[in-house]
């Protein structure tokens, strides 16, 4: 262990009072500066794989719309009834549902609608069928919406003729990054031991270990473009550095073009309407998970289980931490005050 390493170790645990169990059974993470890896550091218990939530939003979804774009396939600019003729709002545009200012709620509980019994196919008909008749609220402000992303797989099915599981492959064989997965049906890859438990969940009456912590998801199979996807530490920064090369406009990125890559991460919104680039949050002015000292040209996105990425570009420093907070029960909210924390104590330790 480095000196570096050292020392932000012992601010964590002292800002958790040594009693790390209260805040997430494990916690990992590591910190990357011009590419080279400063720090990796791992507490609590150790597991392979992590439910990464909702950075399956930015790994798979955010960039097959790169990969789109590249491809000319798709551009931001594009409406969704250019693919969805069933989709009944004109004006929608691309952008807006990736910046998450379309109008969308930020949930439904599709869990309870659809028979677990179905077919995947039929499952995914039904959930259609409730956009087909969705109506649009406010665009005063952002709102971040799981609804956004599950929009933005029908756009994708519809691209490609394609499942969103052959999609994913698509997307992601050329990254060589082979821990990121998906558990389609719900029946786990790897050994169930080798992924961390998240919630002892309350309808399906079991600790949930090696399926997906998200209810929608796992109701729909186990595959999503909000959430579904489990991967280990080392992938998941990979993916960060591939989103690096390609801003830093290194050649070769499998990511996606240096234009593609800063035209994602541009802001879209003003700050008065919310924090959003093309499917990447950025700081926010108050209690930002990256905490007070990532620059405003920062790109990142969490997840509910735990997780995060954030890069910040005027620094060269990426940081991915990935934790299983939500076990035994998602009341478990103490991770929400020490994830800034740690993104603090990493920029004043540099």
């Amino acid at each position: 262990m480095n000196a570096f390493e050292k020392q932000l170790k012992t601010k964590i645990l002292k800002a958790v009072e040594y009693n790390l169990s209260a805040y997430t059974q494990s916690l990992c993470l590591q910190v990357f500066q011009k590419g080279e890896k400063l720090a990796e550091l791992d507490l609590g218990r150790s597991y392979k794989y992590y439910d990464l939530a909702s950075l399956t939003k930015p790994l798979f979804t955010v960039s097959t719309f790169m990969r789109y774009n590249d491809e000319k396939r798709l551009t931001p600019e594009d409406r969704i009834q250019k693919l969805l003729e069933w989709w009944p709002h004109k004006s929608t545009r691309i952008k807006e549902v990736l910046s998450h200012h379309a109008g969308l709620a930020w949930w439904y509980p599709f869990f309870e609608m659809l028979d677990k019994k179905d077919s995947t196919i039929k499952k995914r008909e039904e959930v259609r069928l409730f956009f087909e008749n969705l109506k649009l609220g406010s665009k005063k402000k952002s709102v971040y919406s799981d609804l956004d992303f599950i929009l933005l797989g029908f756009v994708m099915e519809a691209a490609e003729e394609h499942s969103l599981l052959q999609i994913w492959g698509n997307t992601s064989r050329p990254w060589g990054l082979k821990s990121l997965h998906f558990n389609a049906e719900n029946k786990p890859t790897y050994k169930r031991t080798d992924y961390a438990p998240t919630e002892k969940c309350p309808w399906r009456k079991k600790v949930l270990q090696g399926e997906v912590h998200d209810d929608n998801t796992w109701a729909m199979g186990g595959v999503s473009t909000h959430a579904g996807l489990f991967g280990s530490l080392e992938d998941v920064s990979a993916w960060g550095l591939l989103l690096r090369e390609a801003l830093k406009n290194k050649a070769g990125s499998a990511l996606a073009s240096h234009e593609t890559a800063k035209l994602f991460c541009k802001r879209q919104v003003p700050r008065s309407v919310g924090d959003w680039a093309l499917g990447f949050t950025l700081p926010s002015q108050k209690d930002s998970t990256a905490g007070h000292h990532f620059s405003p040209s920062s790109v990142g996105h969490t997840g509910f289980t735990g997780t995060s990425f954030w890069y910040d570009p005027k620094r060269d420093l990426l940081v991915t931490i990935l934790a299983n907070r939500v076990y035994p029960t998602r009341e478990n909210v103490k991770f929400r005050t020490l994830r800034p924390l740690i993104h603090d104590f990493i920029v004043e330790s540099l």
